[in-house]
């Protein structure tokens, strides 16, 4: 019965311990990163009717379909989703929301780069990644975020871990460049398949329509998404960290914060993805220590 038990105690501390370790260990790095190839270069500014010149002339990147005021007609090409999904888009997105990228981490310690140098390198396509620097809330009376400049990414883990994400500006498009990104994270991603505008206001706390970064949908004709938290502050060397459960999707809305409106400081960036085991509650080393404790005792008595 001694020994029987021993056994049973041996094991369930290996289990634990064995857990813990696993968690940490670095397999093969083998994500994958997904770009709409949506670009407005060359497409006339809606205001001025100028054509477009890598994004100087402060037009909306990333929308899903060729028509981006109905998000109608056919799909863009994306790069990166070949053989994987049902069709071009990643994880056979149906939303209305203009989607800019995707990544999807497939081991335990994998990380992802999201960049137009990524998409370059991987697909010979430098994808247009680029954001303003007041999309995801601006420095105005009644901070607000704009939708114009805001972007959409999914992120998903085929494993449970900690996702941290890091964001830098790499070059400005218009001046001035600004350093400082708001990221929001909501689990799910968008299921409404109408028309969508990607013209107007959002994260606007003060407004008499409030549309605050905690309401679960903040862009109007979205669906599926529940909020599960932001920052305000993520800069080069401040991230934002969130438990990715294995196998469910999440949707990045990121953007500049505490600069001007979505159509000054526009930059390219790059977004970084790295990855950490989730801390073990200290309830389970203390529960590993009570059995190694019951383990000796168990020796001790057998021994005398």
């Amino acid at each position: 019965m001694i020994l029987t038990k021993t056994k049973l105690a041996k094991a369930v501390t290996k289990t634990l311990v064995g857990a813990v370790l696993s968690a940490g260990a670095s397999t093969t790095f083998a994500s994958n990163t997904m770009y709409n190839t949506f670009s407005t270069a060359g497409v006339p500014n809606v205001s001025t009717g100028i054509p477009n010149v890598n994004g100087l002339n402060n037009n909306t990147d990333g929308w899903t379909h060729t028509n981006g005021t109905t998000n109608s007609g056919a799909l863009q090409p994306w790069v990166g989703t070949a053989g994987l999904y049902g069709d071009t888009r990643p994880f056979n997105y149906i939303g209305s929301g203009s989607l800019n990228w995707a990544a999807k981490l497939t081991s335990a310690g994998d990380t992802a780069e999201i960049s137009a140098a990524d998409s370059l390198a991987r697909y010979g396509v430098a994808a247009e990644i680029d954001t303003g620097g007041g999309a995801w809330q601006d420095n105005s009376a009644t901070p607000t975020g704009w939708k114009h400049q805001t972007d959409i990414g999914l992120i998903a883990s085929d494993v449970t871990q900690q996702v941290h994400i890091n964001l830098v500006t790499l070059g400005n498009l218009t001046p001035t460049t600004f350093s400082t990104f708001g990221v929001t994270v909501f689990q799910g991603m968008d299921t409404a398949t109408g028309a969508y505008s990607h013209h107007g206001a959002w994260n606007c706390p003060a407004c008499a329509t409030p549309t605050p970064f905690t309401k679960n949908n903040p862009f109007a004709g979205t669906a599926g998404l529940t909020n599960i938290g932001y920052s305000n502050h993520v800069t080069g060397t401040n991230d934002f960290t969130f438990t990715a459960q294995a196998g469910q999707i999440y949707t990045i809305y990121l953007g500049g914060v505490g600069f001007s409106k979505w159509n000054t400081g526009i930059d390219n960036y790059k977004l970084t993805l790295t990855t950490s085991p989730v801390p073990v509650p200290g309830a389970v080393w203390l529960f590993g220590s009570a059995i190694a404790g019951v383990v000796g005792l168990r020796r001790r008595s057998a021994a005398a």
